[in-house]
């Protein structure tokens, strides 16, 4: 791949990735030490769920971003996982959106398009998802293009680089984002200066100029300058290209600590402008010898070669051969990785090589000149050419869609009208059958709940009635002391709680909390606590039953060391917890076998919630949950 403006497309994508990461600046020190918390707290002991969980997954992907990769691309995919467990569009937007920079980092550019491709056809769900507002999807969507622009400009594919610059420039003027309509006027003003078409490069640099003076951003001022600058000087307009030069440089000079791959871009506009008829050739030595000061930091090649340039220009205007010489071999790229810029560069070689006496060496220039430009045209000729098929056809392509939108408009409103009318019948015709079946349920689980509710009472009142007159009068025929009167005694004890446990008197009396209480108590290993409200509540026969069931079922088969049942009432609902350390719900046959569908079938009769935890060996939490209102089967 030729890449004939790297500096560009590095400006591009600084310019990206600070936008896409500025909102986690705050997360990353020298140390990470944000990172490193908030990975603790994912490996803690109490691990965050939902919404906490996403939360901390986006911050770490967008912290790793500049720093590590591989570990945004694991929290990325994450990201994806958890975006689908909740349907958040603009969750798995971010994850596609930041897959696409890991990958675009990497040069894997089929990928990255590909995962940006996925973020649009999120961000396109996201229209019709009443959760999310024009602005967000706006931001996306800009966001998104700007990539696919960005992606389009690292291959050299410009006019594609340009058509997704323009799809975002409505966005921004919508939204009246002044600074971002200024960076991508700037981007687009690059794009055809590195074309030659200066007239185009001008426009946009000018609005560029236009929007970052409305902003107020004086980076944005100086980047426009900086840019028209190497306009009026292609254009050999001497006064507009130095008025813009050294506004530019004024900006940069003071700043040059935070951008001096820009600054030294400035020096050498000034050079070539101050080394022009007329103008001060020794300001022109010092701009150049200025920019020769930062060749060895770090900056992108073409920054480099486009120094040595300069300064080369410089030695051969005093007639500096052989320093010429260094700087014009500096100035450009071993084979095969020439690039479009570097024709410049064999020009003033030819030339040095002929000043130098050594015409075999000029004469490889000058066929390297011809060869290159010939090669260059070509291959800029076809990439065009490709490129303006592919925006054709997508074109073609919308228009079409829109056009077959039109046709069958009607036809699928009528469609949908009548699927529609035939829906409405058939989910009345279901309605009233459900509703007749759930009421002949109703009414049968109604009669079983009530009949068995009476049964529970009747047995209560024999027991205490009739069998408890009976032992009664047994132990007054016996002596006090004698062994059939202790059995007897015995008797009426077990008699009583049976009784009680059947359907305690207290629950009439006291309520609830004072029944369970009793009923826990006469257990050893089965505790009871209590919050909330101290009062009678709805449904307190079936809701004893229940806990009275799923006791007696925990202390017969759980093989449970303790057992914890826990009463909460509060003005709207009732909850009742009921747990142990036993040895779990293995099977579902085991779970039938206990009688938790019909302990289940009464919950919800009642219009409670019921829910089950367990795992073998790790004992049985069950929760009810029932509002507090009477929830009257009919």
């Amino acid at each position: 791949m030729i890449r004939k403006h790297h500096s560009i497309h590095l400006l591009i994508l600084t310019i990206a990735l600070f936008l896409g990461t500025m909102r986690v600046s705050a997360y990353i020190d020298h140390r990470n030490v944000r990172i490193d918390s908030l990975e603790m707290v994912l490996h803690g002991s109490n691990p965050p769920k939902g919404q906490e969980l996403i939360e901390i997954y986006l911050d770490l992907m967008r912290a790793y971003l500049p720093i590590n990769s591989e570990r945004c691309e694991f929290y990325a995919r994450k990201l994806l996982e958890e975006s689908y467990k909740v349907k958040g569009f603009n969750i798995r937007e971010s994850a596609w959106y930041h897959l696409g920079l890991i990958a675009y980092g990497n040069d894997c550019f089929d990928e990255a398009l590909m995962n940006f491709n996925q973020a649009l056809a999120v961000t396109d769900s996201m229209k019709n998802d009443k959760r999310y507002d024009e602005a967000t999807i706006d931001n996306n969507y800009s966001q998104l293009y700007g990539a696919i622009g960005n992606l389009y400009n690292l291959q050299d594919k410009l006019h594609l680089a340009i058509e997704y610059y323009q799809k975002a420039l409505p966005i921004f003027e919508k939204n009246k984002w002044l600074e971002s309509q200024s960076i991508l006027y700037h981007n687009v003003g690059e794009l055809y200066m590195s074309m030659g078409n200066k007239a185009e490069a001008e426009r946009n640099f000018l609005s560029s100029l236009q929007k970052g003076t409305e902003s107020n951003d004086s980076l944005m001022v100086a980047l426009a300058r900086k840019g028209l600058s190497k306009v009026y000087l292609a254009l050999n307009d001497i006064d507009k290209a130095k008025e813009n030069a050294e506004k530019a440089f004024t900006y940069y000079h003071s700043h040059q600590a935070e951008d001096y791959s820009d600054y030294t871009q400035v020096l050498v506009s000034l050079s070539r402008i101050f080394m022009k008829e007329g103008q001060d050739f020794q300001k022109a030595k010092d701009f150049a010898n200025e920019a020769l000061g930062f060749v060895n930091r770090d900056l992108m090649s073409e920054n480099r070669h486009d120094i040595y340039a300069v300064n080369c220009e410089i030695a051969i205007k005093e007639h500096q051969w052989k320093k010429a010489l260094e700087y014009g071999l500096n100035s450009i790229h071993e084979d095969p990785l020439s690039t479009y810029n570097d024709i410049s560069s064999f020009v003033l070689l030819a030339q040095i090589y002929m000043e130098l006496g050594e015409k075999e060496k000029a004469k490889e220039y000058v066929h390297k000149i011809y060869n290159d430009m010939e090669h260059f045209a070509t291959a800029q000729y076809q990439s065009g050419l490709s490129q303006m098929v592919v925006i054709y056809e997508t074109k073609k392509k919308e228009a079409d869609i829109v056009q077959l939108k039109k046709e069958k408009r009607w036809l699928i409103a009528g469609g949908i009208l009548t699927a529609l009318i035939l829906l409405l019948i058939a989910l009345l015709l279901f309605l009233q059958w459900r509703n007749i079946r759930i009421q002949k349920k109703n009414e049968l689980i109604k009669a079983k709940l009530d009949g068995e509710l009476s049964e529970r009472v009747r047995i209560a009142r024999d027991l205490h009635d009739r069998l408890g007159g009976l032992l009664t009068a047994i132990k007054q025929s016996v002596g006090a002391q004698d062994q059939a009167s202790a059995l007897t005694n015995q008797a009426i004890q077990e008699m009583r709680n049976v009784s009680h446990h059947l359907l305690p008197d207290s629950l009439n009396r006291y309520g609830l909390r004072f029944a369970l209480r009793d009923f826990c108590s006469t257990f050893k290993n089965v505790s009871f606590s209590f919050i909330g409200e101290d009062k009678h509540i709805p449904h307190e026969e079936t809701i004893y039953c229940i806990v009275h069931e799923l006791v007696n079922n925990a202390v017969k088969s759980a093989d449970a060391k303790h057992i914890r049942v826990q009463l909460l009432c509060e003005k709207d609902y009732t909850a009742i917890n009921v747990s142990d350390d036993g040895n779990g719900l293995l099977t579902k046959e085991k779970q039938e076998g206990m009688g938790l569908r019909n302990i289940e079938e009464r919950i919800f009769s009642i219009g409670g919630t019921f829910d089950i935890y367990s795992k073998p060996q790790e004992g049985t939490e069950i929760n009810i949950e029932i509002k507090n209102e009477l929830n009257k089967i009919s």
